[in-house]
């Protein structure tokens, strides 16, 4: 007697082999898929229970403004004094850790307070020793980042004591004093207090062209160090004490920021043309600049023809680079020039002859044009020149296009082939008549 099989394996069987046959869904982070950059800002000048220390919550906030319009709102974590408790703070470094992948750039910033005898960074409330976090409790959450593109800022006063712990393959760690150092809060400008090492580094990122050292329209972790790092330590502290920052870089080339990309047409077209379309938008073909998050990928497509309707139009030829296709994608900072070739239109007038020459021509080229006499007939046309845009008295001749051009070709009537028939016919009929004259004559 044959056995059943129960139902319910049986369907687990069919379940199995549909889960062998239907693909894995794509992950969140799919392979290609575009970079993205994430943040975690924190700034402490009021604190629950210190001295309240001026400057700190200032750069932080600063620095979140700059950065988010760029890297994105919703990419950055901000905390400032009181929102900065030791668990709000851990919670951020949990958040970042679960949306960045290996590819993204991560940023973590922390400007406030230090633990005098211990490398430990001070949450708003601190108080004891449970409450601060130290430099390995810190290493510890940020060891958990995929990212291979990690950029850590620390200032605050013996910021170099965190080294050793946060150092790692693939991070830039920026630390705003040695390890025997103070970092000072002794600047001040029309917008408020600063901690020194901080706003340096906020000068760097607002003066990109100034702060990108070598001019590749990127700006990195270790550019931004550059520039804050002289200007840091010249800056007099009110104990004529020098704070240097202090660079940890294992990053195998330069870890971008922030990448410029300059868009604009050679030559520059009539300003009431849309030429551009980037990433869905729309933009005139006067230069365009724009400041992008690292690694980011940005659409290009450019018309091939712009027809100005009066007689010029443009033909784009290459990119800057050398690429030659009017849609593209960029993924790095630079400059980018649409190349076009300027043409002006030749027309050519003529009432007889076939003209030819007609068209479409580069600026600055020299052609030639032409016109075919009449050949035959009784009546002919004589050419006599041309008009207009350009003026001779040959049929074939040369002109040089700078502008667009209407030109005529002139023709007289020539009737002597006419008169020399009709002459030529009179004569024949006096002839004809002298002769029957004569005829007759004779046979009188």
């Amino acid at each position: 007697m044959t056995k059943k099989i129960p139902i319910i394996v049986f369907i687990s069987m069919i379940l199995t082999v549909f889960s062998m046959l239907i693909p894995l869904s794509t992950p969140v982070y799919a392979e290609g898929s575009e970079p993205n950059a994430w943040a975690v800002i924190i700034g402490v000048s009021e604190y629950q229970k210190y001295d309240d220390i001026r400057g700190n919550a200032e750069s932080a906030e600063e620095l979140f403004q700059l950065l988010s319009p760029i890297w994105g709102e919703e990419h950055i974590k901000l905390l400032l004094d009181s929102e900065a408790t030791k668990a709000n703070i851990e919670a951020a470094v949990d958040w970042l850790v679960s949306n960045e992948d290996t590819d993204d750039t991560v940023l973590f910033y922390f400007s406030g307070s230090v633990e005098t005898q211990k490398a430990s960074i001070a949450p708003y409330d601190a108080f004891y020793t449970q409450t601060w976090i130290t430099s390995s409790r810190l290493g510890k959450w940020l060891r958990r980042l995929e990212s291979e593109n990690v950029v850590i800022i620390l200032d605050l006063s013996y910021a170099g004591r965190f080294e050793t712990s946060l150092s790692d393959s693939g991070r830039v760690v920026l630390m705003s004093s040695r390890a025997d150092e103070g970092s000072w809060n002794s600047l001040f400008d029309d917008r408020g207090w600063y901690d020194v090492f901080g706003y340096y580094l906020l000068e760097a990122l607002g003066e990109f062209d100034i702060a990108d050292a070598n001019r590749d329209y990127e700006l990195s972790a270790e550019e931004l160090f550059w520039y804050a790092e002289p200007e840091t330590i010249s800056h007099t502290t009110p104990l004529d004490t020098i704070q240097h920052p202090v660079m940890s870089d294992q990053y195998p080339s330069e870890l971008i920021l922030l990448m410029k990309f300059i868009f604009s047409i050679e030559p520059e077209l009539p300003p009431d043309y849309d030429i551009l379309i980037l990433d869905n938008e729309e933009y005139p073909s006067t230069p365009l600049e724009l400041t992008c998050a690292p690694g980011s990928l940005h659409d290009l497509t450019i018309p091939p023809l712009v027809d100005t309707g009066t007689g010029t139009r443009y033909v784009f030829t290459s990119w800057s680079d050398g690429d030659t296709s009017v849609s593209r994608t960029i993924s790095r900072g630079g400059v980018y020039t649409a190349n076009y070739a300027t043409q002006h239109q030749l027309l050519i007038e003529s009432a007889y002859g076939e003209p030819e020459g007609e068209g479409w021509y580069e600026a600055g080229s020299t052609i030639t044009i032409s016109v075919a006499p009449s050949e035959g007939g009784i009546i002919r046309q004589v050419f006599t020149g041309w008009s207009g845009d350009f003026s001779g008295d040959t049929p074939t001749a040369h002109l040089i296009i700078d502008s667009p051009k209407t030109i005529t070709a002139n023709w007289r009537i020539d009737y002597t082939r006419l008169y020399l028939i009709i002459v030529g016919s009179i004569m024949g009929s006096i002839v004809l008549v002298l002769a029957v004259r004569h005829q007759r004559k004779q046979e009188n």
